[in-house]
């Protein structure tokens, strides 16, 4: 890095060696430790740092997971700056649903992750067939994700109580398409948002009945989600409401009254983390001691991560595939900091949050089992990685592998398909639908 000063060689060593650590071949393979795939860092809109790795480059586009969460909060901000919609509306002003006491669901709820929908977002160490999230994604709810996010039953009243559920990220998404197609297009996206912010490489992968996957499936390169962060660091430069920010970063009423299922220091605002101490769940302290109080963030499984901090005019956006819990963002950052010349003061010590018990066990979705959910999440995730990210089959096949071993992939780059079958169940498959709309379940 010739750029990189005296001064500097320091912070950024110590950056490097927790970032992009040496592997073994077995930790490779098993996808083990601290595995990052991009690191960018930009100070009053100039990059002081960026390297990538493990095949990525500065072109790639990245899964982002759940920090497409943030995308679609700001398309919700679009739509309330083009008189499209309000955050008090009812969602029965936009979409269908199978039981009509839901109707008492507002926009805003959705926002808060606030719906009270019975829900179970759980992911690897957890069973499968036990996950709502997961039968949304690849099983019975994959079709038509928000109408089976609708048809979930109720556990607590609306705009109660806080539960972290990519079920309502995906309701809001057919909420705020429902008010814009009909008059700004399918593309809306990217004729309002991404396109006016320069971000080429945003591809936004949709359900078979059209709807784009708010919650998960948004790519795009490390530096065109820094733009994006930039946009947010400048108040969405007057394209969103007046202080539509400001209101998504503070902490949403919901987590100070009632929670379930949160993690102590999982602080939400509007599908946006927050790094604010909730004294009602008896934290002292920050989310994220190392950083600044006003620090914010789209956040996505496997650690995507796109950190803004105003207070120092700072925009972080790390990229990666960490699947072991060996990856820390509080250190990432203490580290990021250094090299952006950041002191922080310390934060007093945090106490654990409270969380209550989740008692559901949502056994509706076990029939579709391990195998049809194992062939749904193959298919899906190789179509994107070959097709969408661009990288050759044997990364693909690396890639989607999950415990147990269970799947196995076939690709045709002549249909821009990926099939994916399993011992005793019938294939799955899914194919690239364009440069925007990235792959999609086959029905």
């Amino acid at each position: 890095m010739w750029w990189m000063s005296v001064a500097l060689a320091g912070p950024v060593e110590e950056l490097e060696a927790y970032a992009f650590p040496e592997q073994s071949q077995n930790d490779i393979e098993e996808r083990l430790g601290v595995r990052t795939d991009g690191l960018l860092i930009v100070q009053g809109g100039e990059v002081v740092y960026e390297r990538y790795a493990n095949g990525y480059g500065a072109d790639t586009p990245h899964l982002l997971w759940s920090a497409t969460k943030t995308f679609t909060n700001v398309l919700i901000g679009l739509a309330v700056s083009d008189g499209r919609l309000a955050i008090e509306d009812s969602i029965c002003d936009y979409v269908s649903v199978p039981h009509p006491e839901h109707c008492d669901i507002r926009v805003v709820d959705l926002l808060e992750f606030s719906s009270g929908l019975d829900w179970r977002e759980t992911y690897e160490g957890d069973p499968p067939t036990t996950s709502t999230v997961i039968a949304m994604l690849y099983g019975a709810g994959r079709d038509d994700m928000a109408a089976y996010v609708a048809g979930t039953p109720r556990r607590t009243e609306p705009g109660g109580t806080w539960q972290y559920s990519s079920g309502d990220t995906n309701l809001l998404a057919a909420v705020v398409q429902a008010a814009m197609e009909p008059t700004h297009g399918a593309d809306f996206a990217w004729t309002m948002l991404f396109e006016p912010l320069g971000m080429e490489s945003v591809v936004w992968e949709r359900d078979a009945a059209g709807t784009m996957i708010g919650s998960s499936y948004g790519y795009a390169t490390p530096r065109d989600l820094a733009r994006f962060g930039e946009f947010l660091l400048n108040e969405g430069e007057g394209m969103l409401p007046e202080g539509w920010v400001h209101d998504s970063v503070q902490v949403a009423p919901s987590i100070r009254a009632s929670t379930v299922d949160r993690d102590p220091f999982d602080t939400n605002g509007r599908q946006i983390w927050v790094n604010l101490p909730v004294p009602e769940q008896g934290e002292v302290g920050p989310p994220l001691p190392s950083a600044p109080l006003d620090t914010y963030s789209a956040r996505g499984h496997w650690k995507q991560g796109l950190f803004v901090i105003p207070s120092e005019d700072l925009v972080i956006v790390r990229t990666g595939d960490d699947r072991d819990g060996s990856f820390s963002w509080d250190e990432l950052l203490r580290l990021s900091l250094a090299v952006a010349a950041v002191e922080v003061e310390p934060a007093p010590a945090g106490a654990g949050g409270v969380t209550a018990a989740n008692t559901s066990s949502l056994s509706r979705d076990e029939e579709m089992g391990l195998l049809g959910l194992g062939t749904g999440y193959g298919s899906k995730m190789a179509c994107s990685c070959r097709y969408v990210m661009g990288m050759d089959e044997d990364f693909c096949r690396a890639w989607v592998k999950a415990s147990p071993d269970i799947v196995k992939i076939r690709f045709s780059d002549e249909d821009k398909t990926a099939t994916a079958k399993a011992v005793g169940m019938k294939k799955t498959s899914a194919s690239w639908q364009g440069e925007r709309g990235g792959c999609t379940h086959d029905p």
